[in-house]
């Protein structure tokens, strides 16, 4: 068996650097200090496997924002908002599917260096990690490297825009989805939502068989609420309800 590889994907770098776009490199370790050390602690589950980072970071426009203003609009009304449905015009849902498109274009142009990368290596699998805007840009890589490597186990943190668009997850031997719950009757009050990314169920991953192929796994109700919120409920600082998830629980993953 040849060497297997976990790729991980960042998304928005935070506003200081709104106007820098990736540029598709690839890297073995983190260029930017994204991960806060969470892809050490995922790697130690995927042994053996060879880490390489993508940086997908776009300016704000290609999100469901589009600009910081409305952005900043949306995060001042939902600290009032204390009910579960009836606020959930507050966050800002509506599709931005250029913005969308161009990450997935970038994506592409990145899957094609990792494809180089690869070439007669002989990878035993591929496995991916990608956060919020890290998604769509994922989804292009999936696109260049179809047919020339195995996939693995896909990890999707946070995801921007996950109703946009989808893949053919059931190429994948497992495919998570991680984060705040929502647009359900068991959903969190809209005040302690992932505002930066409000989330949607990633296309067709409610169709893969339950607790063996993947789903999407939510915040536990007992995480303390003070961690919970427009930002926390998001950023990959408070994301340490991510290994709270036992052997035995739903969404636990292990190579």
């Amino acid at each position: 068996m040849g060497q297997d590889y976990l790729i991980f994907i960042n998304g928005y770098r935070g506003f200081k650097y709104n106007s820098e776009i990736t540029t598709n490199q690839l890297h073995y370790k983190d260029p930017t200090g994204y991960w806060y050390k969470i892809d050490d602690t995922i790697q130690q589950r995927f042994a053996n496997t060879k880490a390489i980072y993508f940086d997908a970071h776009h300016p704000l426009s290609t999100s469901a924002h589009q600009k910081y203003g409305k952005a900043l609009r949306s995060y001042l009304l939902s600290r009032f908002c204390w009910v579960r449905k009836e606020s959930r015009w507050v966050l800002n849902k509506t599709l931005n599917p250029s913005g969308f498109q161009e990450r997935i274009e970038n994506g592409r142009i990145a899957g094609i260096a990792l494809r180089e990368e690869l070439k007669g290596s002989g990878p035993g699998k591929v496995h991916f990690v990608c956060h919020s805007m890290g998604y769509a840009y994922m989804l292009g890589m999936i696109d260049v490297l179809q047919g020339y490597v195995d996939f693995g186990k896909v990890l999707i943190l946070s995801p921007e825009s996950a109703n946009a668009q989808g893949r053919d997850w059931s190429q994948f031997d497992e495919v998570w989805q991680y984060g705040a719950r929502a647009d359900d009757n068991l959903s969190h009050p809209i005040f302690l939502q992932d505002g930066i990314a409000p989330q949607m169920p990633v296309v067709g991953i409610n169709d893969l068989p339950a607790t063996t192929k993947g789903g999407r796994v939510f915040i536990p109700s007992s995480y303390p609420k003070l961690k919970l919120g427009f930002i926390k409920s998001h950023h990959l600082a408070f994301y340490d309800w991510f290994f709270w998830i036992g052997p035995h629980d739903f969404g636990y993953f292990k190579l």
